[in-house]
């Protein structure tokens, strides 16, 4: 066996190792999906009025109810204006199907804005401290 014979052979032989099989991509995708398995998830909180006509219309504000926190968003054409109440600094995200698509500073009083705004499906996931909150998926 000749130099680029051997050349060849340890480079099929590394392309070969590096292979992940199917099983294990599987393994490691269903692994990765509990990540957040210990942040609370926040409910959508809906009220509607007693009696209120159910007419289609735009969604522009957003409550989501966790147990010891509200997160409130205000949809504007360019952006998610937000609250966190209590008032607590952290960070949040915005995220789709395909990952964090913008991520944004809570300030001391719990403002944060987040764009531009989401086509198709999101969550938000909070961490303020000690707290760790994600959303359930919404679609505006």
């Amino acid at each position: 066996m000749n130099d680029q014979e051997l050349i060849a052979a340890i480079a099929a032989a590394r392309r070969e190792a590096a292979e992940v099989p199917e099983r294990i991509r599987e393994i490691g995708r269903a692994a990765f999906a509990w990540r957040t398995v210990d942040a609370e998830l926040a409910a959508l909180a809906t009220e509607a009025p007693a009696g209120a006509r159910a007419e289609p219309a735009a969604v522009r504000a957003l409550t989501f109810a966790a147990r010891d926190l509200t997160i409130e968003v205000e949809i504007t054409d360019d952006a998610l204006h937000g609250q966190v109440v209590p008032p607590r600094a952290g960070e949040i995200e915005l995220r789709d199907r395909t990952g964090v698509v913008a991520v944004a500073r809570v300030d001391e009083v719990g403002w944060f804005v987040l764009g531009p705004v989401p086509r198709g499906m999101f969550r938000l996931h909070l961490r303020a401290g000690d707290a760790v909150v994600v959303t359930e998926w919404i679609t505006i």
